[in-house]
């Protein structure tokens, strides 16, 4: 036996439970604990609710990161210069962020809300902002603009429309260099983050205009239906 007036010689002892950090022994998990962690272990992947069949739901999401990809690009020829950097990209950035934020949601809670289809609307901004700069917009001034700051040279070839654009991009499917060229300095004159920040907008009010075209198409078959039946009962 060990003397109990010799407090040195007395044995250590350890704790027969193990102590947490207060110093009390910690609790065995629960039921409901090991319930938890099984959940946690089967979430979705984020943006993804398998619960979720509605396909435009997704789209919209879609078309908010490709929003928000254009804004992060540059607006014009300088390329040190981001698009959200600038009054109207700040403007873009937060639709595109909001159009993220709540299609997610409407993901996760499988429907939309009153904010999901505000900011769909406030997709038109950036979609009629963006068409109006592509109907103004002039290669050749842009690039006397662009050569003047040392941006681009003066000389560099590009295509002189949004006409040409497109006869150059299939000369540049077909392996013509110069061509290609010509697309890659007419996009970098206008910008390629406005033509990103254009597409997403388009496919967000083409998913809502779709939606309900598509959902107007289906009540009035369900009305014919409905009046096909009650004509039936009534021969009955």
């Amino acid at each position: 036996m060990t003397d109990s007036g010799n407090p040195g010689a007395l044995a250590s002892l350890e704790p027969l439970e193990p102590l947490d950090a207060g110093g009390m022994p910690a609790a065995a998990p629960t039921a409901m604990d090991e319930g938890a962690s099984a959940m946690r272990s089967v979430l979705p992947a984020p943006a993804f609710n398998p619960a979720c069949r509605d396909k435009a739901f997704y789209k919209f999401l879609f078309a908010g990161v490709t929003m928000l990809v254009g804004c992060l690009m540059p607006f014009g020829a300088n390329v040190a210069l981001s698009g959200y950097q600038t009054m109207s990209g700040a403007i873009y950035t937060l639709i595109a962020i909001g159009m993220i934020w709540t299609w997610w949601a409407a993901i996760a809670n499988n429907r939309s809300t009153a904010a999901s289809l505000k900011w769909l609307f406030l997709c038109f901004v950036p979609l009629f902002a963006v068409l109006m700069n592509m109907i103004a917009f002039a290669p050749a001034d842009a690039l006397q603009f662009a050569s003047a700051r040392g941006w681009l040279p003066a000389d560099a070839p590009v295509s002189g429309s949004w006409k040409e654009l497109f006869g150059d991009m299939g000369s540049a499917l077909g392996k013509d260099s110069a061509a290609a060229l010509r697309v890659e300095h007419f996009f970098r004159l206008f910008g390629p983050g406005q033509v990103f920040v254009f597409l997403g907008a388009l496919f967000a009010e083409a998913g809502f205009f779709g939606g309900v075209l598509g959902g107007a198409k289906k009540n009035k078959q369900e009305k014919q239906q409905k009046q096909m039946a009650a004509a039936e009962r009534k021969r009955k």
